[in-house]
């Protein structure tokens, strides 16, 4: 969760293709969907048509979430293990001479029945983010979220996605996928597992309360900490509205003292180490204290979901 924001305005990356975004928008009617998320930068495809669909279809695929909440703390067994996963691969196929392999930078936590996942699209530079609840019934996983890059998820929102575990992660397939024009097309993701690893702060954390930064308005910020890894998103603002994400390997050292490993961020030289110390006021309540690249100390206070 930690980040350059909290003191000074930094600027995220901004691709080049806004229109893209006004066109899904137009088209679709989707202009508070702000979830895009495992976008390629694909060669042009045969029509318009079809990129359309390939927008339309990462919106869907980034709200994916989890199912009826569990108690707070509580560990919920699955058949795909609780972990960090990352996406290795996503192949969308509209028909046998129609197919779109994808291979972008996104990491899933599963932990305790809760899951988190971010992203940046590469056709606009937007982040997507997404997060909730879990749950396993066979085969299927069901999730259902709770946040998006939007903000809150309306509730009964939930999808099921089928499940293949791997000697190496999973494989998640969403069938006949439907688009507004009535085509449809079937997804197919292949995760690898990063960690399966447990820690003292694993668990899904929404922010309650932060000391006050001069510039920076409005913070608000989810955290997802197991398997070895952290994931954050986070918006704020100065004169403009800022949205951001990252994530990375979250080694515990003992006695409250962690290292994030910042690995993928939207934010301009994030990737690195970060060393925080960590608090559990109680057994749902966590403080973070770090000291920002320009010497100011940050305080955050988070409550478990």
């Amino acid at each position: 969760m930690v980040s350059k924001t909290p003191v000074s305005s930094l600027p995220t990356f901004t691709l080049t293709l806004v229109a893209a975004i006004l066109f899904l928008r137009n088209e679709l009617q989707l202009a508070d969907f702000h979830w895009f998320a495992i976008f390629p930068i694909f060669e042009v495809h045969e029509n318009i048509k079809i990129m359309k669909q390939l927008l339309f279809a990462g919106l869907v695929l980034m709200v994916v979430s989890c199912a009826a909440p569990t108690e707070s703390g509580s560990k919920e067994q699955t058949g795909v293990p609780d972990g960090a996963y990352s996406l290795e691969a996503a192949t969308w196929t509209y028909s046998e001479d129609s197919v779109v392999e994808i291979y972008p930078d996104q990491i899933k936590i599963y932990a305790g029945g809760k899951y988190m996942f971010a992203t940046m699209n590469p056709l606009d530079g937007s982040v997507s983010s997404g997060a909730g609840n879990m749950s396993q019934e066979g085969s299927v996983i069901t999730e259902t979220p709770l946040f998006s890059a939007a903000g809150a998820v309306e509730e009964g929102t939930s999808f099921s996605l089928n499940i293949t575990e791997t000697e190496g992660g999973f494989e998640q397939h969403i069938n006949q996928l439907q688009f507004p024009d009535g085509s449809t097309v079937d997804l197919r993701e292949t995760w690898k597992r990063l960690s399966d690893g447990t820690g003292a702060y694993d668990g899904l954390w929404k922010l309650t309360s932060r000391n006050e930064i001069d510039g920076v308005n409005n913070f608000q910020e989810i955290k997802m900490i197991g398997g070895g890894h952290f994931v954050w998103y986070h918006t704020w603002s100065d004169s403009i509205e800022h949205k951001d994400f990252g994530y990375g390997e979250f080694v515990e050292h003992g006695d409250g003292a962690v290292t994030e490993v910042a690995q993928i961020g939207s934010i301009e030289d994030y990737a690195g180490e970060w060393n925080i110390t960590y608090q559990l006021l109680d057994n749902d309540h966590l403080q973070q204290t770090y000291v920002s690249p320009d010497s100011v100390e940050v305080v955050q206070n988070y409550e478990r979901q």
